[in-house]
């Protein structure tokens, strides 16, 4: 196994931010990512774990620690029926086009969403009214001790951006997902739709790491910040986008810093405003996380 050294996470993450990590490592498949959970478990070191590097910001003091990032050591997909075996590191855009291809549809709404799937499990990703949660029926761990399990769905406690993977020590390594067969056509033709949607209203073509708040009930963050007079802000190469108000944008150098500022401003403005206190969506990674 070959572990890298001081290995820098603005190349692993969707907003181009973020120092360096102790250690970093790519399994080539379960037997690697066991091996590498119980190196670092006897060398005392923190792990934290990385798919597609989405919905999060990294400091500029990076990771005191091992990372592992989950790609394509766990990229298989197999389709059973209506039934889908995908392994955590596949990239959500790269399984959805495979699916229509084999005429497999249902998430068709995640169309244009970055990431990989167990990110996507992990953060219970949706969009337009609907959650991917909907349609997982099982899925497949380890822990930091190297340990695998298979987990129901009733075991996931899957919420609003939210799973029992956000405050566990579990790994996502594969997902069971319920599908339904319909024909190609129908299918792409719903991924031009939503991919439509995504692109008139979302700043794809720049470095973001997402939706930065989530919505409040009966509300969007969006709107909110938008009207709280945020729409535009800059601190040096960090703004919130003008096309849509609930994504941070890199111009170019920007720096965990001035994400963090951005953020607390627009949540003192829209508390000033609305009396909403928005909750962040986007996770960031402390320097010496377990």
């Amino acid at each position: 196994m070959k572990f890298q050294r001081n290995e820098p996470l603005k190349k692993h993450t969707s907003l181009r931010i973020g120092g360096l990590a102790d250690y970093f490592f790519q399994p080539k498949n379960i037997e690697e990512l066991a091996e590498a959970l119980e190196l670092a478990r006897k060398n005392k070191l923190p792990v934290a774990v990385l798919g597609g590097g989405t919905n999060l910001l990294v400091l500029e003091q990076g990771f005191r620690g091992l990372v592992i990032k989950l790609g394509r050591g766990l990229n298989t997909v197999t389709i059973e029926g209506s039934k889908i075996r995908v392994g955590a590191g596949v990239l959500l855009p790269n399984l959805i086009v495979t699916l229509a291809k084999k005429g497999v549809g249902g998430l068709e709404f995640l169309a244009g969403v970055p990431g990989s799937v167990g990110g996507a499990v992990v953060m219970n990703a949706g969009a337009w009214g609907k959650e991917i949660g909907q349609y997982v029926a099982e899925v497949r761990v380890l822990d930091h001790a190297g340990q695998e399990k298979v987990l129901k769905k009733s075991k996931l406690k899957l919420g609003y951006r939210s799973s029992l993977f956000q405050n566990s020590n579990w790994i996502l390594t594969e997902v069971l997902l319920n599908l339904r067969r319909k024909k190609p056509k129908l299918i792409k033709e719903r991924l031009l739709y939503y991919l439509t949607k995504r692109r008139a209203s979302q700043p794809l073509g720049i470095p973001n790491c997402g939706s930065v708040f989530k919505n409040p009930k009966n509300d969007y963050a969006g709107r909110l910040i938008e009207a709280a007079g945020c729409k535009g802000l800059r601190i040096g190469d960090a703004q919130v986008s003008v096309k849509h108000a609930n994504f941070i944008v890199n111009l170019g150098e920007a720096n965990a810093k001035d994400v963090i500022k951005i953020m607390t401003r627009v949540q003192k403005a829209v508390k000033e405003r609305f009396k909403i206190l928005l909750e962040p969506e986007v996770k960031i990674m402390v320097k010496s996380a377990t």
